[in-house]
């Protein structure tokens, strides 16, 4: 209490002295005492005898000085023991979360070598599944036997798809050699008066807004959406409106294709990839398309998928550091690839144009190009500062574009395995690099969108006109336009707007029907001049009562 006793009394357990009144009551309600904290009780306490004894004051009234003193050093001893209280219940509660933090880091280092035992124990178990599938069928074996023989040499790369992936690769690169850059490719004085000239303001939903990817069928009628909202959208441009939403993703589209085959009647397939560790296959129906399988191959979320020129295998990367080869009409996934040297995994993927070689973008910055016959790391590219956020090749198969976090476009050549010119962007971010089917134009978007011409690399265009940042692009047939999706759920497409609009040609037609609605105005000329949206008739009458059809 700071002042010398009343009724001083001391603990027989360790000698303390205390004033009676205040640990009597500290026992009544703890039953410990206050200093060592072992148990007390008030047979341990024993009165000291003073003598003489002091005088007691005389009760005085909270009205005087004295009484008030008083008042206020007994509220300042029940806050001494109060904070005393908490102190020690500090200190105990610092050594449980101290413990506690060494359980977790334990438990840590226990999950992490599990991890890396397990993985062994995969590599081993695809070593034996490899041996397995090239052992010589016996003699001996029932017609069971066979059947599951056949099952496993369809698996892995093997030779008969090693001939597929050769014979498509000499194909193509037998047409590129040949083929010459078409003569009515959009001009550079075009590419230079590119605009905004279509926009879809309000794809997906505004839950989780955004558009994340997006792609483009054969008619490029159709624009395949993937959204933030865990649905896919596919869009008909001559109708101006959703034709059908894919449901079933329980995250967010990472990332949308079509399958690129025109000879189905009903429509193309699509792939999906998401959040939630699965591709899903789309085909077509009779209500729009359903789910026709899914693929779960990786432990982690699959950052982008690819198809291959053959449009009979998909490839996959994900974040837990591998990419997978799948079959697509089996729907199996023939190999899976890890790479001790890739550490915090893919965030990108893209096929070569003749198809035998796999590029890929990381997370730690490195662009590997990889062998998809031997599944080997035949080149790695470095130089980008973070994650790198989209790589392409160009259509001659000479040029790889790679942008990451640093806001750098790095142009490789294939055949030097060097870096020959690297592009910056001062202003905002990069999520996006996408040829044309030439291989004269480069799009970058991010922030913006941006055009530059290939061999001089001189920039042709600077589009701001969209209200969120771009993450993904599409050029259409020829450079004659360029599709563009955003994360303020706008789909719309930059294109020459003198361009565009010569495309549309107005005709009125006089019928000899006399008109049976209201004049629309007392000029000939005004009636008759060309309004409506394209592909609707639009009547209009004359003072002559002659009705005229105004078609686009």
């Amino acid at each position: 209490s700071g002042e010398p006793p009343q009724e001083p009394v001391i603990s027989k357990r360790n000698g303390h002295v205390y004033e009676k009144k205040l640990i009597v009551k500290y026992i009544a309600d703890y039953g410990k005492d206050p200093i060592d904290g072992q148990d007390l009780t008030e047979e341990d306490l024993l009165e000291i005898k003073a003598s003489p004894k002091t005088v007691k004051p005389r009760p005085a009234t909270l009205t005087s000085i004295p009484s008030l003193l008083a008042v206020f050093q007994n509220e300042w001893d029940s806050l001494m023991l109060e904070t005393f209280t908490l102190k020690q219940q500090y200190q105990q509660v610092r050594q449980e979360l101290s413990h506690a933090l060494y359980q977790y880091d334990a438990a840590c280092r226990v999950i992490a070598r599990l991890m890396k035992e397990r993985d062994a124990a995969r590599e081993a178990l695809a070593n034996v599944q490899a041996h397995i599938a090239v052992q010589p069928p016996s003699d001996a074996a029932v017609s069971e036997a066979n059947a599951m023989e056949v099952e496993e040499e369809k698996k892995g790369i093997n030779d008969a798809v090693i001939e597929k992936l050769n014979e498509t690769s000499a194909n193509l690169s037998k047409a590129r050699k040949k083929r010459k850059a078409p003569p009515n490719l959009t001009p550079a004085d075009t590419i230079k008066e590119f605009s905004q000239t279509l926009v879809v303001p309000s794809l997906h939903t505004t839950s989780n807004p955004g558009i994340t990817c997006i792609d483009l069928d054969q008619t490029e009628k159709l624009i395949l959406t993937g959204g933030n909202d865990k649905k896919a959208q596919i869009f008909n441009r001559d109708k101006n409106k959703v034709e059908c939403a894919l449901k079933g993703h329980t995250k967010k589209i990472t990332d949308v294709l079509w399958l690129g085959r025109t000879d189905s009647e009903q429509g193309d397939t699509v792939f999906t990839s998401s959040a939630d560790k699965t591709i899903r296959i789309w085909k077509p129906n009779a209500k729009g398309y359903k789910t026709e399988s899914i693929i779960s191959a990786h432990s982690s979320e699959v950052t982008g998928i690819a198809v291959h020129a053959t449009k009979d295998y998909l490839v996959s990367v994900s974040h837990d550091s591998t990419w997978a080869f799948h079959d697509i009409e089996t729907v199996q996934t023939l190999v899976t690839v890890e790479s001790n040297e890739v550490k915090d995994g893919y965030s990108t993927v893209e096929f070569h144009p003749d198809g035998l070689i796999l590029g890929t973008g990381t997370i730690d910055s490195v662009v590997r190009i990889w062998d998809v016959k031997s599944q080997q790391n035949v080149a790695s590219f470095t130089g980008h500062t973070g994650r790198v956020t989209s790589i392409s090749f160009s259509e001659n198969g000479y040029f790889l574009a790679t942008a990451s976090e640093d806001n750098l476009v790095k142009l490789w050549d294939l055949r030097k395995l060097s870096n020959f010119h690297t592009l910056t962007i001062d202003v905002g971010k990069i999520n996006k690099v996408a040829w044309d089917y030439s291989g004269h134009y480069l799009a970058v978007g991010g922030t913006d969108v941006r055009i530059f011409q290939s061999k001089t690399w001189n920039q042709l265009a600077a589009i701001s006109e969209n209200n969120g940042d771009v993450t993904d692009m599409k050029f259409g047939e020829l450079a004659k336009c360029l599709v563009v999706g955003c994360l303020d759920r706008s789909l719309s497409s930059r294109s020459n707007k003198t361009e565009n609009e010569k495309k549309s040609v107005y005709v009125l037609v006089k019928r000899p029907v006399k008109a049976k609605t209201s004049q629309a105005s007392n000029s000939p000329e005004l009636d008759k001049k060309p309004t409506g949206d394209c592909g609707r008739i639009v009547k209009r009458s004359s003072p002559d009562n002659t009705t005229y059809l105004c078609r686009k």
